[in-house]
């Protein structure tokens, strides 16, 4: 159970990261594509409508693939996604790219809270409330990562940092230990 409880903290410091990213990057973003900041309230709540869309057909997902499956098929989801946000792409492809992200963070977290609640039979709360505050540590960690980022130049590479946390994620829930 303690690895499920790791796996689920590193899952949710994911989600954490995932989240806030954009809005931690928005004003070079949009000085990037030279957009006005209107739009990047759009590409937010684009985000946020795959975050709702991939907590929605989470179950669905689960009972087509397996709750494993479905994990698997999620965080591989939001890797290609932020790895696709580093290259930089067309204007208009960033919101594409945002559903993706948001659907693949969103079915992370209902997939995750669902394995833990079945999982851990005393103390879920307590378990539960061990993966929240990584979370929270997740999306006050990114802005930080971000602002070093934007300093140098790199800020682009925030998005990188996120698709990398998703590789590690993606290798530890495909171990078979964890089954």
């Amino acid at each position: 159970m303690k690895k499920l409880i790791h796996i689920g903290c590193l899952s949710y410091f994911l989600i954490g990261l995932a989240h806030v990213v954009l809005g931690s990057v928005l004003p070079v973003l949009l000085e990037h594509y030279g957009r006005e900041y209107s739009e990047g309230g759009t590409l937010i709540f684009t985000q946020f409508a795959g975050f709702l869309l991939g907590v929605l057909v989470s179950p669905w997902l689960n009972r087509r693939f397996g709750k494993r499956g479905g994990l698997l098929i999620a965080v591989s989801m939001l890797c290609a996604a932020e790895l696709t946000y580093t290259l930089l792409p067309p204007w208009g492809w960033l919101y594409m790219i945002a559903i993706i992200a948001g659907f693949g963070f969103g079915m992370i977290e209902a997939v995750i809270g669902t394995i833990i609640i079945a999982a851990i039979k005393e103390k879920t709360a307590v378990a539960m409330s061990r993966i929240e505050v990584f979370f929270g540590i997740g999306a006050m960690v990114m802005p930080l990562i971000a602002s070093g980022m934007i300093t140098q130049g790199w800020w682009r590479f925030s998005f990188l940092v996120i698709s990398l946390f998703s590789m590690v994620t993606f290798v530890f829930w495909s171990k078979k230990l964890l089954w």
